[in-house]
């Protein structure tokens, strides 16, 4: 089952339509092994808005360990993140277009730092990872095809 849950961590909630959330932190678990205080949370499309909202609030209560709450949803505008936005204040941050890289981030980086850091951290490391392939193999090629690699 895994240690308890470490109390210097701050908490995230990953939010989606449907299972987006939850199978993105199965695979970011796969990866970097068990994520502490995180929780996914899927919606679905019979669910009523104000049962969504108990919910959220819940998971946000069974995460946070005195450090605060990062919520990650899966696309701004839309439902999980309209709701998540209720939440936003001292002590909850919401980042909106939550991929994976974001949920690797946060396996080393939600102790010793503050929820405001943390959410900077983590939003800056996701659109970093966003790549076309083209430009990147496109570099790639180039530098190898110098003389001496250079």
């Amino acid at each position: 089952m895994g240690r308890e849950p470490d109390k210097e961590l701050i908490g995230v909630v990953a939010i989606s339509h449907c299972k987006l959330a939850e199978e993105m932190l199965a695979v970011a678990t796969m990866i970097v092994g068990p994520l502490q205080n995180c929780k996914a949370m899927c919606f679905e499309p019979n669910l009523v808005v104000e049962d969504m909202i108990k919910l959220l609030k819940d998971s946000v209560r069974e995460v946070d360990q005195g450090k605060g709450v990062l919520i990650l949803t899966d696309l701004f505008g839309g439902t999980p993140a309209n709701i998540s936005l209720a939440l936003l204040g001292p002590g909850v941050e919401v980042v909106c277009g939550m991929n994976l890289p974001m949920l690797i981030k946060l396996a080393g980086c939600r102790s010793g730092h503050t929820l405001s850091e943390v959410a900077s951290l983590v939003k800056e490391y996701g659109q970093r990872h966003i790549s076309l392939a083209s430009e990147v193999l496109a570099r790639s090629v180039k530098t190898n095809s110098l003389p001496n690699g250079k």
